[in-house]
């Protein structure tokens, strides 16, 4: 069965790549952005200057990475990266716009919900607005888990996610305003998605995770990290398990 959010991100990788384009947000917002002018670049630029690092370099890991906007901007700060992401086509790109840069990324097609442990650890973990996308509790949880696993106990997980906002208009979707999904229609064969459900007679699947700021503050701090800065959506969280 398919996972709610591969088909959508393929999907989209795919046209990237078609139009010549070069990053998600250079997709969904053109005149904004770019690849090396992405949307969490302001906040990560802000974020660094407040951390400090033992190792020399750093190790960074990057998950939902896309086509690398972030990664690429660690390893230009000097980091050693590691990134993944669940679309081959995005990793594709990836690795050809790491290599134009003269980057050497470790690049690997993975699902961070389902990524085996290797025993390594990172001074950095970063989420560029992937968080959103994980929507349904187990995931969620899993996503969590992968993270600690990974963390160093004096290192950082900084977030850059969607949020809820009162003004946002959900055109043909269904928002569950008590847990923050939103979920798209599926219009054939729902039984092919491991998470759709039944809604009014109709079947959808999760899509997004819409939380207020106190309600991510209050899933992270119980999934088992301590929140050291917050601003709505952008995020520096460390271990809590030390």
């Amino acid at each position: 069965m398919k996972k709610y959010y591969i088909e959508e991100h393929e999907a989209t990788y795919k046209m990237i790549k078609e139009q010549g384009l070069k990053a998600w947000d250079q997709f969904h917002a053109p005149m904004n952005y770019t690849f090396d002018n992405f949307m969490m670049r302001p906040f990560l630029e802000r974020a660094l200057t407040l951390l400090s690092f033992d190792a020399k370099p750093p190790r960074a890991f990057e998950y939902g990475c896309g086509t690398g906007a972030g990664a690429c901007f660690l390893a230009s700060k000097g980091f050693e990266v590691e990134a993944i992401d669940i679309c081959s086509t995005a990793i594709e790109l990836a690795k050809q716009l790491a290599y134009e840069r003269g980057f050497q990324i470790r690049y690997e097609v993975q699902d961070i919900t389902e990524f085996p442990y290797e025993g390594k650890e990172y001074d950095l973990i970063l989420d560029n607005y992937c968080l959103q996308s994980v929507v349904t509790d187990t995931d969620r949880e899993l996503l969590f888990s992968n993270i600690l696993k990974r963390l160093k106990p004096t290192g950082y997980y900084v977030i850059a996610t969607a949020m809820f906002n009162s003004e946002r208009k959900y055109k043909n979707s269904c928002y569950d305003s008590k847990t923050g999904i939103l979920y798209e229609r599926v219009n054939d064969n729902p039984s092919q998605y491991k998470d759709s459900i039944e809604i009014n007679n109709c079947w959808w699947i999760p899509n997004r995770r819409h939380l207020t700021s106190t309600a991510l503050y209050e899933e992270l701090t119980s999934a088992g990290f301590k929140v050291v800065f917050q601003e709505e959506g952008n995020l520096i969280c460390k271990s809590d398990r030390i």
